[in-house]
């Protein structure tokens, strides 16, 4: 009797394990790329374009790149033109001009060519602009790269 009990419980320990593995679920918290569940604020969400430059390189071209950000955080970042993936993740605000942008690395990560050497939970600088636009910047320490968008209509 003791051994029957004994293997259900591990036949049940191990698709407890098997379900909580193909779900994407840890039993340790949270992975690096997942969202805390807070809201973000309501002036992120939704879809961006991205303007053509960034501010910093009129001869670099990103207006192919779209940005979509849910309510819980979480964004794709992606050449809508080309339906290529790119980025994908959760933006944690830190502060009034600060977040921290976390990257999940997929195979399909591709990050925009002026954001070369960001880390996959990069610090950067925020601001709304007053026509509404989002402007998100990277510094490397030697130069900074400043995405602009605007609202998808």
């Amino acid at each position: 009797m003791r051994k029957r009990l004994m293997g259900k419980f591990i036949i049940i320990c191990l698709v407890m394990f098997l379900i909580f593995a193909f779900a994407g679920c840890s039993l340790f918290g949270k992975a690096d790329y997942e969202s805390d569940g807070k809201p973000i604020a309501e002036e992120f969400r939704g879809g961006w374009e991205c303007e053509e430059t960034t501010l910093e390189n009129p001869d670099g071209y990103t207006g192919y790149l779209h940005l979509e950000v849910s309510d819980d955080g979480t964004y794709s970042m992606y050449d809508i033109g080309a339906g290529n993936p790119g980025i994908e993740g959760w933006i944690e605000v830190i502060s009034e001009n600060e977040l921290i942008l976390h990257i999940k690395k997929t195979a399909d990560t591709d990050i925009p060519d002026d954001w070369d050497g960001i880390s996959f939970d990069q610090e950067m600088k925020y601001r709304f602009t007053e026509d509404g636009k989002l402007q998100i910047a990277y510094d490397d320490g030697q130069q900074t790269s400043t995405l602009v968008f605007y609202r998808w209509s």
